[in-house]
């Protein structure tokens, strides 16, 4: 047996890296949904997925009639999506000011096929949509990742990682400026024309609203961790906070990335 004298940080145990995580961020304003939080009815369908970090639950969306699954991979658990078909999940009105925040998901595409729509953020939503409305989303397909937005004002894009492994991928919003990170790999940056979003927004997950339409848009990730940051753009870090959130989370990934 070998024993060392010094004391590790949490974050290098096996299981550990959730902890260390959850540690890191209590103080930068974080919301966070984990995957081993998941609930289901006893049909196996999702019925509500409690916040890890935060006071609020995402919930089916009004499409997603028993359709969410809980899947695993290795020791990977979250919301298994299903190629078109609505498994979308949903928290209301998550942010009063849209207008900056910081999404981030790591998830597992499906082998051999595209994740697609992964995280929505919408200040609509509902079935049928308003002309004052708009939302930024985050899909990948065919070996690449895409944030835009709705009304055509930004777009980016980055190849994605390798499609064997999960990924972390984070989007900044700040006003009119959009900076996406495949965490460990590539990153952009991009101008909007004008200000993506604006009022409060709802995030939707595995999905982009509530209608039941736009089935080719639906894939079949496994999402096992969703985060969100209302008001703060930490790939354009502003202040310590947003700088030790970042860090947090690059070394979360350097402990799961290999799952």
């Amino acid at each position: 047996m070998l024993e060392l004298p010094d004391r590790l940080p949490p974050g290098v145990l096996c299981d550990g890296a959730d902890a260390a995580l959850a540690h890191d961020l209590a103080t930068t304003g974080a919301l966070w949904w984990a995957g081993a939080e998941l609930t289901a009815d006893t049909t196996g369908a999702v019925t509500v997925w409690p916040a890890r970090m935060g006071a609020r639950a995402a919930r089916p969306t009004a499409p997603n009639t028993g359709n969410a699954l809980i899947g695993e991979a290795g020791d990977i658990a979250g919301l298994q999506c299903r190629d078109s078909i609505h498994c979308g999940l949903v928290i209301e009105d998550v942010t009063a000011t849209a207008s900056t925040a910081t999404l981030a998901a790591r998830y597992l595409p499906p082998f051999g096929e595209d994740a697609k729509t992964i995280l929505t953020l919408n200040t609509g939503g509902a079935a049928k949509k308003t002309p004052g409305e708009n939302y930024l989303f985050l899909s990948e397909a065919e070996g690449i990742l895409t944030v835009k937005d709705d009304k055509g004002l930004v777009e980016a894009n980055l190849q994605a990682p390798p499609a064997d492994a999960p990924r972390l991928i984070l989007v900044s919003l700040a006003g009119d400026r959009l900076t996406v990170e495949a965490l460990g790999h590539d990153r952009t940056e991009v101008q909007a024309r004008a200000p993506v979003l604006s009022g409060p927004a709802s995030l939707f997950i595995g999905c982009r609203n509530h209608r039941p339409g736009l089935t080719k848009t639906l894939g079949g990730a496994l999402i096992a961790d969703v985060w969100l940051w209302p008001g703060r753009a930490l790939l354009t870090p502003a202040d310590a906070i947003d700088r030790a959130a970042l860090t947090a989370l690059r070394r979360f990934q350097l402990w799961t990335g290999d799952t």
